[in-house]
């Protein structure tokens, strides 16, 4: 089968060679005879991957700076889609650790859905327990996990605010505050850090609660230690265990709902 393969740590985007066997200067190399792997238990599953997402996380551990570290060499991704090809003889449908795709949601948006909305969902639901009529600021919220949290925040029943270009929009956000007749942010949903979350903290509720979800920007944010925080940490080891994955693919399938896709 053919797999990409971190051979070596390093960053994959500072160079401009090709990713074939043959490259030597490449983290990554395209494997086109990676073996496929093979059932290791009766209770193992075997999915052909049809679709794969590429988040930070895994652009962090290719560079060897994430907290998990897997020995080399190892084949990147969280998340993914695809079509069940085996199964050990003491499978039943549909248990526990996969997922049925959504009507109507092709398996190129479903192989990006796990990890963003997952985390947005242990982020927003489980940790901050967002309720209807909060506040919500959304920074990052092009990329995947700040449009995850915009629509379950949506959802949820928020007021949600989402910002996605440089500090100089908080300004617009102090107009929009002030229209609303709205005191300010009672959660900040922050997968980029930086100036950017430097200067949304000036717009926090007392008591407010900031989700730092990642340090896209490179910055780790400084926060005052009277501002509840809530680790990116936390809400990745749920996803691991599965507990909010079910609950948001659910979500998003309910006709009542309107559906999530990226």
């Amino acid at each position: 089968m053919e797999a990409l393969v971190c051979k070596k740590l390093g960053d994959p985007t500072a160079l401009k060679s090709s990713i074939s066997e043959a490259d030597n200067d490449s983290p990554i190399i395209l494997s086109k005879t990676h073996p496929i792997p093979q059932l290791k238990s009766p209770t193992s599953v075997r999915v052909r991957v049809k679709a794969t997402s590429l988040n930070y996380a895994n652009y962090l551990q290719i560079l060897g700076k994430y907290q998990e570290k897997p020995p080399l060499p190892f084949i990147p991704g969280s998340d993914y889609s695809g079509i069940v090809d085996a199964v050990g003889s003491s499978v039943s449908p549909l248990k526990a650790e996969l997922f049925k795709v959504p009507d109507g949601c092709d398996l190129v948006a479903a192989g990006a859905l796990p990890v963003a909305f997952g985390t947005s969902h242990v982020a927003l639901v489980h940790r901050a327990q967002l309720t209807s009529g909060q506040v919500l600021l959304v920074l990052g919220a092009a990329g995947g996990v700040g449009l995850s949290a915009v629509q379950i925040g949506k959802v949820c029943g928020a007021v949600v605010i989402a910002v996605a270009s440089k500090e100089s929009v908080i300004a617009s956000v102090k107009d929009f505050l002030k229209a609303r007749k709205l005191k300010g942010v009672d959660v900040l949903y922050d997968p980029v850090g930086g100036k950017l979350t430097k200067e949304s903290m000036k717009l926090l509720n007392w008591g407010a609660q900031i989700l730092v979800i990642g340090f896209a920007s490179g910055d780790v944010p400084v926060i005052p230690a009277n501002i509840a925080l809530v680790k990116a940490s936390l809400a990745f080891a749920a996803i691991k265990d599965r507990k909010a994955i079910g609950k948001v693919m659910i979500a998003i399938d309910d006709e009542r709902i309107v559906k999530s896709k990226l």
